[in-house]
């Protein structure tokens, strides 16, 4: 009797993966995308540079004033003045003037230096009486100067590829004239929550469907303004399923899908996967929540299948999403982040990787981890009273104050902070 062939979605990789051993190979899966775009430096925040940015002259361009005052000139020796003519005034915006020889030049904050003029006395260190200017004692030469170039001198590297534009890297890039930059263009992701169960939120629930909870906290969770996202619902139907997902690796660079992982009657993601012409090269990890979950490719496109319930989803993005996403815009791998744990368990014979949810907060100089809530897949109050995960290893005793690694909510170079 001949044997049936080998189910390329079940048997032969139907084995458990330990969760390093998943990171690294989700990792490895995925390099920087090809793709770039030059955007106005007004849409780039947020958006990852694509090419090196150099100052092509220097900040501040020219000697400035750094307050209201005079300028005048102490370096030719005999001592401080009493009294100056005033001859002149420069503000901001107007072209350098010559200082002439015993003169004072009335300055604004960020105006010119006057051309032969070493230092500017301040506005409040002075009196005026009719067209003379009378200082105090005890200036300094070179005082209250703002010297070309010592922000920013030419040919500096103001950011380098992979960089992730914030506020101030606006700011900066501003400062100098750059009006446009080159960034990584937006990742494309497909989130397909399937479930026949599953209405939209807002609407009204009938016997036995739920809202789907999946789709918006991953369209949160990743999204950034170099993602874009689409989200589909799909009943548990596998042709349906498959033909979504033959769509959306055409179009898409990551392709996600939530619960159908498992081998239940209604879990046909695997089985879509193949039909759509894909491969898996794994099917579980060793994680609580977390278990049933899918790295493969369709065609040109990363498919990542998640679990269904809503922790072990958002612990998934977190450990496997997050860092596939940092790899296709060019960003460098984050560096681990770990906390006090404030909490402990007992002796796990569980051979999974935990992953608690926990609120981070600071403590004398350390940051600390709080469990956020009891344990739980389903359990979604836990996750929005927390605003990390901590990763504890399998087969351990966590002792409070033990170190763990955290896996924060708002990425490293976003908006958010670690702790509250």
């Amino acid at each position: 009797m001949s044997m049936p062939a080998p189910d390329c979605c079940h048997r032969p990789h139907d084995v458990l993966t330990g969760f390093d051993a998943a990171r690294a190979l989700a990792r490895a899966m995925v390099w920087p995308t090809a793709r770039h775009e030059i955007v106005p430096l007004a849409a780039a925040t947020g958006r990852i540079l694509a090419r090196p940015v150099v100052a092509a002259h220097a900040l501040p361009p020219f000697d400035q004033a750094a307050m209201d005052g005079y300028a005048i000139r102490l370096g030719d020796g005999g001592g401080p003045p009493a009294a100056l003519p005033l001859c002149g005034t420069t503000e901001a915006g107007d072209p350098p003037a010559r200082l002439a020889p015993g003169t004072a030049h009335g300055v604004m904050t960020g105006g010119a230096l006057p051309e032969g003029a070493d230092t500017v006395v301040m506005i409040e260190a002075t009196r005026r009486i009719g067209g003379r200017i009378l200082f105090e004692p005890g200036l300094t030469p070179g005082s209250h100067i703002r010297r070309a170039g010592e922000d920013v001198p030419v040919g500096a590297m103001l950011a380098h590829p992979g960089d992730r534009l914030g506020w101030a890297q606006i700011g900066l890039l501003a400062a100098l004239g750059i009006g446009a930059v080159c960034v990584a263009a937006p990742i494309r992701i497909a989130v397909l929550t399937t479930g026949s169960e599953l209405r939209p939120a807002g609407s009204t629930l009938s016997g036995g469907t739920i809202h789907d909870s999946n789709g918006p906290m991953l369209a949160a969770l990743l999204g950034s303004p170099g993602t874009e996202i689409e989200l589909v619902t799909v009943p548990d139907d596998r042709a349906a399923i498959a033909a979504n997902l033959a769509s959306a690796a055409r179009v898409c660079d990551l392709v996600v899908t939530t619960a159908g992982m498992s081998v239940g009657g209604r879990d046909h993601v695997r089985d879509a996967v193949a039909d759509s012409g894909g491969t898996l090269d794994m099917v579980k990890v060793a994680m609580k929540p977390g278990k049933p979950m899918a790295l493969g490719r369709i065609g040109a496109a990363i498919f990542v299948g998640l679990p269904g319930n809503p922790q072990a989803v958002a612990c998934g993005a977190l450990a496997f999403l997050r860092p596939m996403i940092d790899v296709l815009e060019g960003r460098p791998p984050a560096a681990p982040l770990f906390a006090a744990a404030a909490f402990a368990q007992d002796a796990r014979a569980d051979r999974r990787t935990a992953l608690v949810p926990v609120r981070l907060s600071h403590r004398q100089g350390r940051l600390i981890a709080e469990q956020a809530g009891p344990e739980g897949s389903h359990r979604l109050a836990p996750l929005a009273a927390a605003d990390a995960v901590a990763v504890v290893p399998p087969l351990a005793t966590l002792m409070s104050g033990a170190l763990v690694e955290v896996l924060p909510f708002d990425a490293p170079g976003t908006s958010g902070g670690y702790g509250r």
